[in-house]
């Protein structure tokens, strides 16, 4: 009985202890599934937070859209005037080329007119007569043999041709050395200074020509006689040294002129010099105009390679 008794309490203890242990193993789930609730809640509220966070940021990016928009707008309408003020800017380029290229053809018509009225030439062979031109008394020449022809002369008046003689240092015409122009032949006769002289005028007149064909202010401008032309500068005279050196307090100078002749061959050949200088820089600053460098202190030289660019197709062209 008492065994009985002993067995019925075992069994109760053990299943107390059984109840004990599914209460615990419940409790422990009841603890996960409380934990795992807590997650899924702490997800939730950081889901429900982040879609908040990205209504947000689409009503943000959407005001951002709204003030971009018209600004992209107005882009693109000026993007398109700016291709249309390329294309008009490309009509017009193209038709200021032509007009350019009209301009020049222009130009380069009236300049061959002044080189068919003011043929230069080189002469590669300096007869006698040329060295003393006066040596015929009837005033008669024979003819020069040239590069591109020949050149004759019997009635005194001669176009401006640069001979270039073997014998001869540097370019010259009718004796005279425009390299050297303080050397003065004591031979001079009248004739032959007025035949410099015209010589002289042809080529400023040939130069005041195309400059204006050209549309170049010359840096000495240059008043056309015939053989009685002058060139100017900023610069004192001889004879107004002393009343410039008088008036050193002005600052802007008058414009002298120096002549491109000789009355006699008494007169001082400074000022003609200094005249064929002042002519030769105005050729020089005519070659420079159309891209070319001067081919040195050669007055008819640098008259004769201006000629040629202008004349050439590069001209018209470039």
């Amino acid at each position: 009985m008492v065994e009985f008794q002993l067995a019925r309490v075992e069994a109760a203890l053990q299943v107390r202890r059984e109840a004990l242990r599914q209460a615990e193993e419940l409790d422990e789930l009841r603890r996960r599934v409380d934990l795992q609730q807590a997650r899924l809640e702490a997800a939730v509220v950081g889901r429900r937070r982040a879609l908040e966070a990205v209504e947000r940021g689409k009503e943000r990016l959407q005001e951002q859209i709204e003030r971009v928009l018209p600004l992209s707008r107005a882009l693109t309408a000026v993007h398109q005037r700016v291709q249309e003020a390329k294309e008009a800017l490309s009509g017009d380029k193209f038709r200021l080329n032509n007009l350019q290229r009209l301009l020049r053809t222009r130009q380069q018509c009236m300049v061959s007119q002044v080189a068919g009225l003011y043929p230069v030439r080189i002469f590669h062979d300096l007869p006698r007569h040329a060295e003393n031109p006066c040596a015929d008394t009837n005033g008669e020449h024979g003819a020069l043999p040239e590069e591109n022809g020949t050149f004759s002369g019997g009635n005194g008046t001669h176009l401006p041709t640069i001979i270039k003689s073997p014998q001869a240092r540097g370019w010259t015409f009718f004796g005279w050395d425009i390299m050297k122009h303080k050397i003065k032949q004591k031979s001079y006769r009248n004739k032959e200074l007025q035949r410099s002289a015209a010589v002289l005028g042809y080529a400023a007149h040939a130069v005041l020509l195309i400059a204006c064909y050209l549309d170049v202010p010359l840096r000495y401008p240059l008043r056309f006689g015939e053989s009685r032309s002058y060139v100017s500068d900023r610069l004192p005279s001889a004879d107004t040294a002393s009343a410039a050196l008088a008036s050193t307090r002005n600052t802007e100078s008058e414009l002298t002129e120096y002549p491109l002749f000789l009355e006699c061959q008494e007169d001082d050949s400074t000022s003609a010099s200094y005249a064929i200088y002042l002519l030769h820089k105005d050729t020089e600053q005519l070659l420079n105009y159309v891209g070319a460098e001067s081919c040195g202190r050669h007055v008819f030289g640098n008259l004769r390679e201006l000629l040629r660019i202008i004349q050439s197709d590069e001209f018209v062209y470039s």
